[in-house]
């Protein structure tokens, strides 16, 4: 009976499918129930309002979101790419980032590659590949989703390279996140660079640190008979905030 119930579970979250989430797999989704319904309905929303603008007139736009930020993948003339993240931004995500594919052609097709990719990252050892989507065009993969650590992502983006045909990866796995906290910054931070096509092979950066100088030795504690209005006689270092 609880089989039953997870089988119509599931068949209840396809029919809010309607974008590009065909890979995702509830079982091993990070995500908690309610922010997966969140992010597709937020997804399909988008997509609708894309294709009622006419954006379906040759020019194709993937519409993914997790955790409330929303990700745009296609090949779109310049002219239209303002429209389509004002589009986006009417929805109220709570980042928008956008990846444009410049105009390419490949010996391999969009749709081998898509299936060699897939296939795998399926077979990758220590690879979730349910909770990673993909976007292929014209050699170049994109990666987006929710994996379980860094780990995970590292060989992600490993065994996308290693793909016959491909020829550059972006990557946009985001790690988990906790309902009402900010987002990854290492995967928005990286994503909001990414968005520029020709980027090419990129790993996300490690967790950035606040900016700091070089680290200085601490002098040693002068004596307190130095006269108290010394100018020099600074705090030890500037607090970084």
């Amino acid at each position: 009976m609880r089989r039953l119930a997870l089988v119509l579970l599931l068949a209840a979250l396809a029919a809010l499918n309607g974008c590009a989430y065909s890979a995702y797999g509830l079982y091993d989704d990070q995500r908690l129930m309610d922010t997966i319904t969140d992010d597709k309905t937020l997804a399909t929303s988008i997509k609708t309002a894309l294709m009622n603008e006419n954006f379906s007139g040759g020019w194709s736009i993937a519409v993914y979101s997790y955790y409330g930020n929303v990700f745009l993948v296609g090949e779109v003339p310049q002219n239209m790419q303002g429209k389509a993240l004002a589009i986006a931004r009417r929805y109220k995500p709570r980042s928008v980032t956008p990846h444009w594919f410049s105009p390419a052609k490949s010996d391999t097709s969009n749709f081998a590659l898509a299936a060699s990719l897939r296939t795998d990252l399926i077979g990758a050892k220590g690879l979730s590949s349910t909770r990673i989507d993909t976007e292929v065009n014209a050699g170049r993969v994109v990666l987006l989703g929710v994996v379980k650590d860094d780990e995970e992502k590292q060989i992600a983006i490993r065994t996308a390279r290693k793909v016959k045909g491909v020829t550059s990866v972006t990557s946009y796995l985001m790690l988990p996140q906790r309902p009402g906290k900010a987002p990854a910054e290492a995967d928005a931070q990286t994503g909001a660079q990414a968005g520029r096509e020709g980027v090419g092979e990129r790993e996300l950066p490690p967790a950035r640190t606040p900016a700091q100088q070089p680290a200085q030795a601490t002098p040693p504690a002068q004596p307190q008979a130095t006269p108290p209005a010394q100018p020099q006689a600074a705090p030890s270092q500037p607090v970084n905030i």
